[in-house]
């Protein structure tokens, strides 16, 4: 699918900040669209080629990074789009359930095991 203008693009990347996710974004500048960053510092590769920056720091001291910050910005960034386009995602919400009933999904607790 083609980006343009009218799209805005979010681009998640920590340290070890991958360079396909920055060739996507410097592709997605390149079309117009808006760049999101969603990184640990505002010099990070990623911020750099952004458009906007949401920093969620996640420094620590051991070999196991934490991702509790970042996903705190991202649940918080979906609700507000969420929100604001309340209508539509309720729209396709009623449509993917319909999809998920008729694929047999989720359990929905009716069933013997």
């Amino acid at each position: 699918m083609p980006v343009s203008k009218k799209d805005v693009v979010v681009a998640i990347s920590f340290p070890r900040y991958s360079k396909r996710t920055i060739k996507a974004m410097t592709y997605a500048r390149s079309t117009g669209a808006t760049v999101v960053a969603i990184t640990d510092k505002s010099e990070s590769p990623v911020a750099e080629n952004s458009d906007i920056s949401l920093l969620a720091p996640s420094d620590m001291m051991s070999f196991v990074d934490s991702l509790v910050a970042p996903l705190s910005v991202i649940n918080a960034l979906i609700a507000a789009i969420g929100f604001k386009r309340q209508e539509h995602v309720i729209e396709t919400l009623e449509k993917l359930e319909h999809i998920w009933d008729e694929y047999d999904v989720y359990d929905k607790g009716d069933q013997q095991i």
